[in-house]
Order: structure tokens, then sequence, then C-alpha cells
């Protein structure tokens, strides 16, 4: 479980993505005014990881309580379901004028 957390941690760092984000999201929220920037940015910053763990906290047990309730194993079918959004979406971009 460790090893899990920590290669999240590591894609979530070295993700040029997520700095891009924040650097274009946050400085939109922060008042010079109110005091130090670097401590409202990260204040925003901690309150944006907090709510989205605890987001995924429960998706994951809402998830794996389904499963457990259905006794049904989804992951193939949500691999198809997700296999056919992908697709439709690429059919749907190769016909965009």
């Amino acid at each position: 479980m460790r090893t899990v957390y920590w290669q999240g941690v590591i894609t979530n760092v070295l993700n040029p993505k997520v700095a891009l984000f924040f650097l274009a999201l946050l400085p939109q929220f922060v008042d010079r005014q109110s005091g130090h920037v670097s401590l409202q940015l990260a204040a925003l910053g901690t309150l944006f990881n907090v709510s989205g763990t605890i987001v995924n906290v429960l998706v994951a047990l809402v998830a794996s309580g389904a499963a457990r309730w259905t006794g049904v194993p989804w992951t193939p079918w949500a691999n198809r379901a997700s296999g056919m959004v992908f697709l439709g979406l690429g059919l749907r971009l190769a016909w965009k004028r």
C-alpha cells in the first residue's frame, strides 16, 4: 500500500500539468492586501488537496461497497465502458471539421 501511495505522490509531483494547473488557477484567488501571498497559496493548495482526497475516498468507498453489494466484478465492464467512451470521442474528433 505504501508503494502505491508513493508512486502516486511521485507521479503528481513530477507531472508538469499539475504545476501549470496550480500556477494558472490559484493566483486568481490570492489577495495581496490580505497578507502573505505564499501563505495564501499554501492554504489554497492544502484546501484543494484535502477536498480532493475526501472526494476520492468517498468514490472509492461507494465503488467498493457497490461491488460487494452486487457481487459483480466491475473491472471488465468498467474497462469496456471507458474504452467505448474513448472510441466515441476519437471518432467524434476524427469527423469534426
